[in-house]
């Protein structure tokens, strides 16, 4: 989920766009609602690696924690022991091997995933 989409996965905003010699992604972005948010070293994120603002643009990404991405915990009213938090990430560098599935597929993993 992101603070300006919620359940509407087609208006996520995080985006990933390949470096120039093509062996990263650099993702900028924020998550919000991640439970164990906190206490994870990865993250499967979904991401904007096109332009053109359709669900074909989305892909998921295994986001390392490293630098530029950092967790802020979130209060709940359930209790602060399950790490739920925002992550932000910033020109955080991710391998292009880290892609899950194929580019522009990302919309139909999360979806599959809700089913």
């Amino acid at each position: 989920s992101e603070p300006f989409a919620g359940s509407d996965v087609a208006a996520l905003q995080a985006t990933a766009e390949k470096t120039p010699d093509g062996k990263f992604y650099v993702v900028n972005g924020l998550k919000k609602w991640i439970t164990e948010g906190m206490y994870a070293d990865y993250f499967v994120t979904a991401v904007r690696t096109g332009k053109t603002g359709t669900p074909k643009d989305l892909s998921m990404l295994l986001v390392e924690r490293g630098p530029g991405l950092e967790t802020k915990q979130i209060k709940t009213t359930y209790s602060t022991c399950c790490g739920t938090c925002m992550v932000i990430m910033n020109n955080v560098k991710v391998p292009v091997g880290n892609l899950l599935g194929k580019e522009g597929n990302g919309f139909r993993q999360i979806m599959y995933n809700f089913n």
